[in-house]
């Protein structure tokens, strides 16, 4: 245990500016130095003290004492000069850019004048005694205010050169001469003011991290150090030590921190000549808790610890004669770094300022690399499963691809994409949702070594994966694997959950960018997902055609709704009780001005994925409106709503509230269908609790092909479940149809919903329907989508016995 030391402080600090660097010999050292020598950097600290860094630079402008009585005596001419001299002076400030910073004072006639009065004074008392130490304190703030109101430090000596042209017909010769040369001292230290105030605002700007390109030529290996440890901070201080010990000659160096109250040790080296418990004697808890140590972590300033003679016991004789110990700043933790001397009992200047500059350049060594590697963590990392994201995978891809050249290898780029995650996620809850995407991460992680190709999440619920093949990967049988790993099941909080995954497969050949093939593989994850869930569709150039046709068909869409190509066909439901048509469903057309009217499926799925869903929806529901206003008050109209629309439910909502405002209609007379899948979207109860409160009947359309639940039924204030056609066209011969049927309509009854069926084409579907007591039919039996006016005359010659026995 340490006992007694002779501490002696070191009050000296390296600033962090070049121009300021300076080194100003501590007390403990001055027996090191001639007196001269002493004397020269005592005159050298005090004119800094007074001037500030730099100022000896200038000072052949300084008056001699025969300059100094005459700049007296202009000091007086100034103090006497009348008002008019000074308006040139004002008015070049004004232009300078003062006037909109201090227009508030330039606006006041009281405060202007004392503005005036104070650059007056200012200026004679400059010129009674330029060089005093208030004069420069003055000088120092007046450039900082310049600085501050972004006054460029040119525009000053220009309003003073006017100045000078005015004052000078009242001067002498020998007076100009004087002045001449004591304005420009006062520009001369107002523009050095100026520009190391801009030096401080960069250096704040830029930060420390910033400070680690400058290389200093006494620290070469310090910095090649810095420079090839950017990847790794834990490797930064143990080489630096060895640097100190094995090319500097130092007896030992180590670097200790201190966070949360536990010190630990860092990084340390010891020489040869030291004993071989020199290095467990630092790494000991007795040596970390010493006071000693405790003491060297708070200091701000070296701290140098001199005659050291039995408080090392561990190195025997062979002990270091001096210990440095200087602070590393890291912002956040203490932490120092502590050299050895075994030759000295001291440490002299040279090597004091070497080591400050060290301890300063791995401070911010450390602090860049850190910063770095959480700047790339947020630039190249996916936060929540910390695998590389798409600016890092495409990076990583053009590495890949100059690889697979080389070798004459194939790459593989893999887009995954989770089919209904999104109906997961919302259901089972975020916190769900994010651990499988975590899981997903580790799978693929493991699925593949580093060297082979990269994982990464390029959406949120999608993922890449590359592949460099080998020949015996051409059978692509590793596919098979990579579905049979992600679709193994997941448990997650006592549940287990099974998914499906669509992945699109782009190869390398034919492509020379990773952009290029990133975009491949997004247009076979496309084509997959078209396929249905869990299918793998390859790239090829055909599918590059049809994306090319699917971007000519979203310009049209576009154009479509301002030139009212959009139409609407009304298919009627026929109420079996009362058998008479009571409502009818509001169904999207396109008329095309090349191609005529546009099957459904080919441009509606593209309206949703453009999102141009939301606006051709919200004039759906007022063309509807609009049309059912024109028919009598026992007719019902339903329309269809999109998840793309349910995510903007407010211009949904808004486009309801203007169609209802508009033609007076109740809202019971209108009837929203949705699919199952929006019951269990974020915020679906609030947004249709909205639609229900404005009157409006809720259906579930296609119903039994989603994924409610009766508690979902139980909640939602739902009028009406549509039985599915794909169910519907199997009755009553498919027995597992017609039972499917039977249980919609017995839980619609049940639960107090009316019984919808769609897809009603034959009179035995029609029979057995009526057996089951379904409510409504919808179908071709009846009548096919109508334009208005056919639907119009279908409505008014509507004899019940045309369809119904």
């Amino acid at each position: 245990m340490l006992t007694s030391l002779n501490r002696k402080l070191i009050p000296t600090s390296i600033p962090s500016s070049p121009i300021q660097r300076t080194f100003l010999i501590p007390e403990i050292l001055r027996q090191e130095f001639p007196r001269s020598l002493k004397q020269k950097e005592l005159k050298e600290k005090q004119d800094h003290g007074a001037g500030g860094p730099g100022m000896e630079r200038i000072k052949f402008l300084h008056p001699s004492e025969e300059e100094r009585e005459i700049l007296k005596e202009i000091a007086q001419k100034v103090r006497k000069a009348p008002e008019e001299i000074f308006e040139n002076f004002y008015s070049r400030m004004v232009q300078a850019g003062f006037e909109k910073a201090l227009s508030p004072i330039f606006r006041d006639p009281v405060r202007l004048e004392s503005l005036k009065r104070r650059i007056r004074e200012f200026l004679v008392s400059y010129l009674e005694d330029p060089t005093s130490p208030r004069i420069r304190t003055r000088i120092r703030r007046l450039g900082r205010i310049h600085a501050e109101l972004k006054v460029h430090p040119s525009e000053f000596p220009a309003a003073l050169l006017i100045l000078w042209e005015d004052l000078r017909k009242q001067l002498t010769r020998e007076e100009e001469r004087v002045l001449t040369r004591a304005f420009f001292l006062l520009s001369a230290y107002l523009i050095q003011v100026h520009f190391l105030s801009r030096e401080r605002v960069l250096r704040n700007l830029y930060d420390q991290v910033r400070r680690l390109n400058r290389i200093y030529a006494l620290l070469r290996e310090i910095n090649l150090l810095i420079f090839e440890e950017r990847e790794d901070p834990g490797r930064l201080f143990p080489q630096a030590c060895d640097i100190l010990v094995h090319q500097g000659g130092f007896y030992l160096a180590a670097v200790f921190m201190r966070e949360g109250g536990e010190v630990r040790l860092m990084g340390a080296s010891c020489a040869k000549q030291a004993p071989p418990e020199c290095l467990s004697f630092l790494q000991s808890p007795e040596f970390r808790a010493s006071a000693y140590l405790s003491q060297a972590l708070a200091q701000q300033s070296p701290f140098l610890f001199e005659e050291i003679e039995g408080d090392l016991p561990a190195f025997g004789p062979a002990k270091p004669r001096a210990l440095l110990a200087l602070p590393l700043e890291l912002e956040g933790p203490e932490a120092i770094l502590l050299v050895g001397d075994a030759k000295s009992r001291t440490f002299p200047k040279e090597e004091v300022l070497l080591l400050q500059e060290i301890a300063r350049d791995l401070s911010l060594g450390y602090l860049h690399i850190t910063k770095s590697r959480e700047l790339e963590r947020v630039i190249f990392r996916d936060d929540l499963t910390g695998l590389p994201n798409r600016r890092y995978l495409l990076s990583a891809l053009e590495h890949e691809l100059g690889v697979a050249q080389k070798e004459g290898l194939s790459l593989a780029l893999v887009l995954l994409d989770l089919d209904h995650f999104f109906t997961l996620n919302a259901s089972l809850g975020h916190r769900v949702g994010d651990q499988i995407l975590r899981e997903i991460g580790r799978r693929l992680s493991e699925f593949t070594l580093p060297s082979r190709g990269t994982v990464a999440r390029v959406g949120p619920d999608e993922f890449a994966f590359s592949y460099l093949l080998r020949k015996s990967d051409r059978s692509f049988a590793w596919l098979k694997d990579l579905e049979d790993l992600l679709s193994a099941p997941y448990r997650l909080e006592d549940r287990e959950i099974r998914l499906t995954v669509s992945m699109g497969v782009a190869l390398s050949e034919g492509f020379d960018s990773p952009e290029d093939l990133f975009a491949a593989a997004e247009i076979a994850l496309q084509e997959a997902r078209k396929e249905g869930p869990g299918r793998v569709a390859f790239y090829s150039p055909e599918l590059t055609r049809k994306v090319y046709h699917t971007l000519d068909l979203v310009r049209k869409l576009e154009k479509a709704l301002e030139r009212e190509e959009f139409l609407l066909y009304f298919q009627p439901r026929i109420d079996l009780r009362r058998r008479e048509v009571v409502s009818f469903e509001a169904l999207l057309r396109w008329e095309d001005p090349e191609r005529g009217i546009v099957p459904p499926g080919e441009f509606i799925p593209v309206l949703e994925d453009t999102g141009l869903i939301v606006e051709v929806g919200a004039w759906v529901v007022k063309e509807v409106a609009r049309f059912l206003a024109r028919l009598g008050p026992s007719f019902r109209a339903s329309f269809n709503v999109s998840a793309r629309q349910f995510q903007e439910a407010s211009r949904l909502v808004s486009a309801i509230e203007e169609a209802l405002s508009e033609t007076g209609l109740p809202g019971e007379r209108l009837e929203m269908e949705i699919t199952e899948n929006l019951l269990v979207a974020q915020g679906a109860e609030e947004v249709l609790r909205e639609i229900r409160d404005l009157g409006l009947l809720i259906s579930l359309d296609d119903f039994g092909t989603g994924y409610s639940s009766l508690a979902y039924l139980r909640r939602f204030p739902v009028h009406s479940l549509k039985i599915d056609y794909s169910f519907v066209k199997g009755v009553p011969q498919n027995v597992e149809d017609s039972q499917v049927v039977m249980a919609i309509v017995s839980l619609a009854h049940n639960l107090n919903k009316r019984a919808v069926a769609e897809g009603v084409e034959r009179k035995d579907q029609l029979a057995f329907l009526l057996g089951l007591g379904v409510d409504e039919i919808q179908g071709f039996l009846c009548a096919p989508p109508l334009p208005p006016e056919d639907f119009l005359i279908f409505v008014r010659e509507f004899d019940p016995k045309s369809c119904l026995p």
